[in-house]
């Protein structure tokens, strides 16, 4: 029975969800694992390097002021709040679980796990959360995101952030295709996956942008404003007092 429904849902194009619940139904647990949360500071724009999950899609100015040398220090940092702290060990804890019945499937191998890239020539630094080597003779990027309850139920659709990360992902190994896997932070626990396709345009218009951002920072010419004064993304800008509200 276990196998008809993933033949079924094989057939709808859930590609690795099958997998991953006929393991964690059929108990197949180790009987003891360790989930890893790194709770140690995020490499950030301090190793120089352009993130795929935070920065394809910011303005070329912003991104100019947290990395040139003379602004990113005095830009503005997220407080820690008990609600992000929380959300965020929790998001790990769901990664490790799944990343641990991934590989109890035998899809996905030790070295298979937290996979870091560096693309030297755009100067982007990364890393994969799964590499899933799938029965139909693929290899497919994973990337997980986890998302609550009443915003899961809604979520059919990649957002434009996910396209990015998973595209400069897929780009580094070399592949074209790739899944976005969500989790249901909270009970049901509901798993859903989005297939991917490369998004080439995106990815030549981010690292075009990239590249004009590193130029802009090795002559100190800022870019031209990525945003209106006063508007809601000046309000919430860490840069907004480097880029809008300097007294220079």
């Amino acid at each position: 029975m276990a196998y008809e429904s993933i033949l079924k849902r094989l057939s709808d194009r859930e590609l690795i969800t099958p997998y991953l619940e006929v393991s964690i139904v059929g108990e197949n647990w180790p009987d003891n694992y360790q989930i890893t949360i790194d709770s140690g500071p995020y490499y950030g724009a301090g190793d120089g390097y352009f993130h795929p999950s935070s920065h394809p899609l910011m303005g070329a100015r912003q991104l100019y002021y947290l990395f040139h040398p003379d602004h990113r220090d005095k830009i503005l940092t997220e407080r820690p709040t008990l609600k992000r702290e929380m959300t965020l060990a929790m998001g790990s804890a769901l990664h490790g679980v799944v990343q641990t019945q991934f590989q109890m499937t035998g899809l996905v191998g030790p070295d298979d796990v937290e996979v870091e890239y560096i693309l030297e020539e755009q100067h982007v630094r990364g890393r994969i959360d799964f590499i899933v080597h799938h029965p139909n003779g693929n290899d497919y990027v994973v990337e997980m995101k986890t998302r609550l309850p009443w915003k899961f139920k809604s979520q059919d659709e990649l957002e434009p952030s996910w396209d990015a990360q998973l595209s400069l992902a897929e780009y580094s190994q070399g592949k074209t295709e790739g899944i976005l896997l969500l989790v249901e932070s909270g009970w049901p626990y509901s798993i859903k996956e989005l297939f991917h396709r490369r998004n080439d345009n995106l990815l030549d218009e981010v690292f075009e942008k990239f590249a004009a951002v590193r130029r802009a920072i090795a002559e100190s010419k800022e870019p031209k404003y990525c945003c209106t004064f006063d508007s809601p993304t000046m309000k919430s800008c860490p840069a907004r007092f480097q880029c809008w509200l300097s007294e220079d």
